[in-house]
């Protein structure tokens, strides 16, 4: 305990992030503990960053490749380490901007196959399939942006051993600033040269927000501050969720697939890429739209002074997110932001949903569906348990992309259709294993109408109101009568479908509202984030990329 409060205080300059390393003296060398030297460095760490830039390629010649990999200086964590104390350092002494650039490099499935690394690496996710084969699985509607639509996907068997099309691999390129990540990628890229495709790079840039916004993602909610402690290396703070190495670096203690991966794959990590468009003066509206109505969904506390519309509009934002714009969670600031705790590293964190005089999991402060409670389940014992919750947790690590919302935007309630206006995320996920991480926050948790877990009976709660989203549906009408049905029952109907085909629809009975009934806040709920792809990557070690080099 001692050497966790003195690595919180030598790192006290950096309280606004997730993870804050254990000092080196404290750190706990051992079996069940990577030796950060051998990973790269932002699985660990988490590089600090302005900007970064990911580099979509394909390769073109093994042989050079290799050649150009082995002078590829990825950052470890040890790096890492070493540049946020450089950074409290000079915080510390008023001493100015410290300049730093970093680098990592991951590869598809199929660009492990080209460079000769056919084993399964033991995830069967990555093994078998692309992101795009599970568009659909992952609950995305829209269309996909070319570099990531890979051509001829198959649901059922997997396209992931399948090369044409496919993305190889992703450089990362994070910089304390624009310029020296953009000079930082155009060397990489002409350190690379003919090895990969030229025709086939794709860039995407990552910025954080500028001002006040730094660290805010562009709904406008502080992002990045609950994220998994790693046990031996990250020093946890009040309430933060402690988790065995293994469950974000493969080889250790916690990963669920230890004993079946072959020797490359220790010290390594997988990684979920995904680009997410936010539909900001969309979402903006719907606040503003909700707001007045704060009494309707104020939770039973004292509400006093009353809520004017704006902050009406800022509750039901922080309902759907689970904190406020500071980044205070909802779970203890109920219905006005508290920037003090947001601000308060040892406070924003320290909760875990549970409310005085309830024994059961309860919304009655935070609704179940709040994105941060769908991703970032805490306590529901005794329905799921504290293991299986550490089991899926993942390290964040994305940036925004895009500009500001325009004026024209502002007025209009609309975003524009130009793609040069878009903006987002850029999200990045690692984790031992794709199913337990990624995918189970996504589809097990997210787009599951009946996550969490509160009773012995599923309860229906709805999809999580950031990433969920219900499939294009279509709207049909039946006449038959059927007494017996109320609103809340499950009912299961039978309709010929295309081509004659016999479909079975079930799901649970909600009612139509008529005219001049109005029905509750936010019905029916309305999505503003589309998905406009990604791809599954392995990240190796250190000392994988140098075996790489020389085979």
């Amino acid at each position: 305990m001692h050497g966790i409060h003195r690595s919180h205080h030598l790192f006290t300059h950096l309280k606004r992030r997730g993870i804050v390393p254990l000092i080196d003296e404290v750190m706990l060398p051992g079996p069940d503990v990577p030796d950060p030297e051998n990973v790269q460095g932002d699985i660990l760490y988490l590089f600090p960053k302005v900007a970064e830039d990911f580099i979509f390629f394909r390769i073109s010649d093994v042989i050079e490749f290799k050649k150009r990999l082995a002078s590829f200086e990825p950052t470890h964590g040890k790096q890492v380490y070493n540049h946020l104390l450089a950074i409290h350092e000079a915080k510390a002494k008023n001493a100015g901007w410290v300049t730093i650039v970093q680098k990592q490099i991951a590869f598809s499935r199929p660009g492990l196959n080209i460079l000769g690394l056919t084993e399964r690496t033991g995830d069967d996710r990555f093994d078998v399939y692309c992101m795009r084969d599970n568009k659909r699985f992952l609950g995305d509607g829209m269309p996909w942006d070319r570099v990531f639509d890979k051509p001829n996907p198959d649901p059922d068997n997997g396209t992931a051993n399948v090369d044409e099309g496919a993305i190889h691999g992703i450089i990362s390129i994070a910089g304390s600033d624009e310029n020296v990540c953009k000079a930082t990628t155009k060397e990489t890229l002409l350190h690379f040269d003919r090895s990969i495709e030229s025709q086939s790079v794709t860039i995407l840039h990552g910025r954080a927000r500028p001002n006040q916004f730094k660290g805010h993602e562009h709904f406008g909610y502080l992002d990045g501050i609950s994220q998994p402690a790693i046990r031996g290396l990250i020093a946890p703070l009040p309430g933060q969720i402690q988790v065995d190495a293994g469950v974000i670096v493969a080889g250790y203690k916690g990963d669920p697939a230890l004993g079946r991966r072959p020797t490359w794959v220790k010290d390594g990590s997988f990684m979920a890429f995904r680009k997410l468009q936010q539909l900001v003066p969309e979402f903006n509206q719907y606040l503003a739209k909700n707001g007045p109505r704060w009494k309707e969904f104020v939770p039973k506390v004292d509400a006093n002074p009353p809520l004017s519309s704006e902050e009406g509009a800022a509750l039901w934002g922080a309902r759907m997110v689970g904190r406020w714009p500071s980044g205070a969670p909802l779970a203890r600031a109920t219905v006005r932001d508290d920037p003090d705790m947001a601000d308060d590293p040892k406070r924003n964190n320290d909760f875990d949903y549970t409310v005085s005089g309830v024994d059961e999991p309860t919304d009655k402060l935070c609704p179940f569906t709040a994105h941060t409670r769908k991703t970032a389940p805490r306590n529901l014992d005794p329905y799921l348990s504290r293991q299986f919750l550490e089991a899926g947790s993942i390290v964040r690590a994305g940036l925004p992309y895009g500009g500001e919302v325009t004026e024209d935007e502002k007025k209009d309630e609309k975003s524009s259709e130009e793609e040069r206006l878009s903006r987002g995320l850029l999200f990045v996920s690692y984790q031992s294993d794709l199913n337990s991480g990624f995918v189970r926050q996504t589809v097990g948790y997210a787009n599951n109408d009946f996550f969490p877990t509160v009773s012995l009976i599923p309860k229906q709660h709805g999809q999580d109101p950031l990433l969920g989203g219900p499939p294009n549906s279509v709207i049909a009408s039946a006449n038959t009568p059927v007494p017996e049905a109320r609103p809340g029952n499950a009912i299961t109907v039978f309709v010929q479908g295309r081509d004659a085909e016999n479909l079975e629809v079930s799901g649970f009975a909600s009612p139509t509202y008529g005219h001049g009934v109005i029905p509750p806040p936010g019905t029916p709920q309305e999505f503003f984030i589309n998905s406009r792809g990604g791809e599954y990557f392995f990240v190796p070690s250190i000392s994988t990329l140098k075996d790489i080099s020389k085979a």
